[in-house]
């Protein structure tokens, strides 16, 4: 699998935004273009790709020089179960470690809350409601944690 930083300008972000609303969106009965965020104009997007397959994708918006939020990760149904996610989530780290980003925050939906949490992430906050879906909010300090690290 190789990952790959991507803008809105890219030619692979059509297939971003179509995934993103085929995993996170189209599920709710949500109609093509709800997955759309007000931020991701100016967020980073990385997408995975295995060959030149997108399979995966996870966006950060920064709120401030080293703090903001995660948000958008989606993996492609076939690639679920297979670890695709952690290695997409950590790949984003490794990016906003060397962008001096060290505080990030999440809402995830209940199913998404164990995955976040075996990743170091910690509920905080109260929740949010996102396409009619109550999501709570995880935080992680990458500084702290990649320290910790072996």
């Amino acid at each position: 699998m190789k990952f790959k930083l991507i803008t809105p300008n890219a030619p692979e972000y059509v297939a971003e935004r179509y995934l993103r609303w085929e995993i996170l969106a189209k599920p709710y009965g949500m109609p093509p273009g709800s997955e759309a965020q007000q931020e991701e104009m100016q967020s980073l997007h990385l997408i995975a790709l295995d060959g030149k397959k997108l399979v995966g994708c996870i966006c950060f918006n920064a709120e401030g020089s080293h703090s903001g939020r995660i948000f958008a990760m989606a993996v492609s149904e076939e690639y679920q179960g297979r670890a695709f996610g952690r290695k997409l989530v950590q790949a984003l780290e490794e990016q906003l470690i060397l962008r001096n980003i060290c505080d990030v925050y999440l809402y995830t939906r209940p199913e998404g809350e164990e995955f976040y949490a075996r990743l170091g992430y910690l509920p905080a906050g109260d929740g949010i409601v996102q396409m009619g879906v109550l999501q709570k909010m995880m935080k992680k300090n990458l500084r702290v944690d990649h320290v910790l690290k072996p």
